[in-house]
């Protein structure tokens, strides 16, 4: 069983701690898929765990979202900061050649099986939502506005729904670069822009607050803002040597609580006050993320943690797929006539499930792909580094 663990673990990311993270954030969201179809608060475990902290537990897909997202802004740039030590000097071929081969191959084979599963007519994989056709469901996850046509028409199929966040990352992935080359000179006003950015999440919100959950939650605005909040993280880990080990220890402990308050949060205020107070969650993820690469959480590399670490590294592929085993699962479940009570044995189930299906895609699939086409790519762009194999980002859910 262990042999599993060599292939994610090869291509594991220079920070085990940032593994961690990536890991403990998909396994949020697989949990939260199951929860909506079979809730927890319905089984017997309910006689054990109070029901705010079983929501806590169940209820955290969205916050772990942002955490992505944070998350691939804050690797994106350490990565264009390593390459080429600065922003402005960032070539953009060889940039869109390694995010094409990251993120195109596992996509379009995903496309390919819901179109026919759509054609086939498969109940939880047809899209028969008033105004929607599969045509333009294609189109807006080909054209990166599926969180948009979601907000104009209604929820997708849920193996289609899961590409909304993909659609605001990978727009962010084609103007960053752009961005990128036109920053000012000053590091100072690289900051400030980013971190004006950061800061307009909740004036973000608050500009949606006539709209549908859809459309306040799917928007572009909020999930940009989570994303400069990486990139600010990233820039002001470049100045961070002044910071001793107490100053990085605050600073981590800093982020863990602010995680936890901002996830805990929603359940003491309002919605629309919850959402304006996101940042708090995307402020508290940057900090962290510092402390983690200047070395805190050492224990995060221990190895009674590489299955949450490979979970990690394979993020991608897990937040692509796992829906095809959770809506199995839950059919499979529900056929065999068993009460509601029992039904948190599919929690588990589902975690093993996915990371299954997950590392199935990643081993023969997303990896063998990815490397040879930076490697078809590496013949016509010139190569700053030499590590063409690596799965050095994974993009979020």
């Amino acid at each position: 069983m262990m042999t599993l663990f060599i292939l994610p673990l090869a291509n594991q990311g220079r920070n085990a701690g940032i593994d961690v993270l990536r890991g403990l954030a998909i396994l949020m969201v697989v949990v939260n898929h199951v929860a909506i179809r079979l809730p927890l608060e319905k089984t017997s475990v309910a006689a054990i765990l109070p029901y705010r902290v079983m929501r806590f537990l169940t209820h955290q897909g969205y916050h772990s979202v942002f955490v992505f997202f944070v998350i691939s802004g804050f690797l994106i740039t350490s990565g264009i900061l390593r390459r080429w030590g600065r922003l402005r000097s960032i070539q953009l071929p060889f940039f869109y050649a390694r995010r094409f081969s990251r993120i195109v191959p596992c996509l379009l084979v995903l496309l390919s099986i819901l179109v026919v599963l759509d054609a086939c007519g498969v109940p939880d994989f047809t899209i028969d939502g008033a105004g929607q056709t599969l045509g333009a469901a294609l189109a807006s996850a080909l054209g990166l506005y599926l969180n948009k046509y979601e907000c104009w028409t209604g929820y997708l199929p849920a193996n289609w729904d899961v590409l909304w966040s993909l659609s605001i990352e990978e727009l962010f992935y084609l103007i960053f670069p752009v961005i990128c080359l036109m920053l000012p000179r000053s590091d100072t006003w690289q900051m400030i822009l980013f971190g004006s950015a950061t800061l307009a999440l909740p004036i973000a919100m608050h500009l949606m607050a006539g709209e549908t959950d859809i459309c306040r939650h799917k928007a572009y605005l909020p999930g940009v803002s989570a994303l400069s909040a990486g990139v600010i993280a990233a820039l002001l880990l470049t100045r961070s040597d002044w910071m001793g080990r107490s100053a990085v220890t605050l600073l981590g402990w800093m982020g863990v609580v602010g995680i936890f308050l901002s996830c805990v949060q929603v359940y003491f205020l309002p919605d629309p006050v919850a959402d304006d107070l996101t940042v708090g969650l995307t402020l508290s993820t940057g900090a962290l993320l510092i402390a983690l690469s200047k070395g805190w959480g050492a224990v995060l590399r221990h190895r009674t943690l590489a299955w949450v670490r490979s979970c990690g590294v394979m993020s991608y592929e897990i937040y692509l797929t796992h829906m095809f085993f959770v809506l199995g699962l839950v059919r499979a479940y529900h056929a065999t006539g068993f009460s509601e009570r029992a039904a948190w044995v599919c929690y588990p189930l589902a975690l093993g499930g996915a990371w299954l299906l997950g590392y199935g895609t990643d081993r023969f699939l997303s990896y063998p792909a990815e490397h040879r086409l930076r490697a078809l790519f590496t013949r016509w762009f010139p190569t700053p580094d030499k590590r063409l194999g690596e799965h050095e980002v994974n993009p979020s859910p």
